[in-house]
């Protein structure tokens, strides 16, 4: 079923990659300009931070979705010893996969420990640091090879 809809799945996910970066610059970048002024780590931090975990989770998402319609996942599925020797089909059956998981878990573990921070300077370093190490996974992730914007 979810085949017949691989490339509008393609062209969401495409297209989310680009809210996801976005976002996660605004929350480095937030976190930057509130250590710099040492504001209290107010609401716009946190919303920040959530919006970059919420469009991270929805990109993730899609990205499960686009998986089970892969052409690409299917063949290094049925046939592993030839998908593995083949730098694209290993890039998105694998490694990407690994990639984007780990930089979920690293948003989220960024989330979490600046919520839970005692100072605000110390939460918007926590999400400072964690953000920022799950952006630099997602960019090392993307396949920047392929076509950047999809239609």
């Amino acid at each position: 079923m979810l085949t017949n809809h691989y490339t509008t799945l393609l062209a969401i996910h495409s297209t989310l990659r680009w809210f996801v970066l976005i976002a996660g610059l605004a929350a480095i970048i937030g976190c930057l300009i509130e250590i710099s002024g040492r504001r209290p780590f107010v609401p716009l931090g946190r919303v920040l931070g959530l919006i970059y975990v919420s469009f991270l989770d929805t990109q993730f998402l899609v990205g499960i979705l686009l998986s089970i319609a892969s052409p690409i996942v299917h063949a290094v599925c049925s046939n592993p010893a030839v998908g593995m020797k083949n730098h694209d089909l290993r890039f998105f059956a694998v490694e990407h996969t690994t990639y984007m998981v780990i930089a979920l878990a690293l948003a989220h573990i960024g989330a979490v420990k600046s919520r839970k921070a005692t100072d605000s300077v110390k939460a918007y370093r926590m999400a400072l640091i964690w953000y920022g190490i799950s952006l630099v996974v997602i960019i090392g992730g993307i396949p920047w090879w392929r076509p950047l914007i999809r239609i």
